[in-house]
């Protein structure tokens, strides 16, 4: 949400006395994490997509498949990238177009297919991961290590 987007306090209290269910500092928290959260995504994905032309989706796809060597079904790589199986089709066969990954039937049902990362996709990843998280961890370096835990429990708690 753009700085310009977000509603002031009034306007919020506005609202809270003809709605008293609105509570001002609950709506702002949340708007300034979700604001934050996108200002952060946007200066790690770009260096991502600028540096590697990778996508947000190809990224975390090439994530689960560096973390799974033995390689993982289309479907669940959607499912845990949030995305649709049509996306991940196309994501694939533009990944093993450039040699990053392969997509083979299993010996026991070949309708089923299992994405590995290739040889080069696995040293691909060994070069961007580090930097990946190098650049993260500079953004997270702003905060001590007993802010960074804090801000993880509430995180944490908010998602539960």
């Amino acid at each position: 949400m753009k700085q310009s987007m977000m509603p002031s306090r009034g306007e919020l209290e506005r609202h809270a006395r003809l709605v008293p269910e609105i509570h001002p500092n609950e709506v702002l928290a949340m708007l300034t994490i979700l604001q934050t959260a996108g200002t952060i995504q946007s200066r790690i994905m770009d260096v991502i997509q600028r540096e590697y032309r990778l996508s947000e989706g190809k990224l975390c796809v090439l994530i689960q498949l560096h973390q799974s060597p033995e390689g993982a079904a289309p479907s669940t790589l959607a499912e845990r990238a949030g995305i649709t199986r049509a996306s991940v089709s196309v994501m694939l066969r533009n990944l093993q177009q450039d040699g990053l990954v392969t997509l083979e039937a299993e010996a026991e049902d070949r309708r089923t297919k299992c994405v590995r990362l290739t040889d080069k996709g696995r040293v691909f990843m060994e070069k961007v991961l580090p930097e990946h998280y190098l650049r993260i961890t500079k953004l997270m370096g702003h905060l001590t290590a007993e802010e960074q835990e804090a801000l993880i429990r509430l995180l944490e708690k908010l998602a539960s």
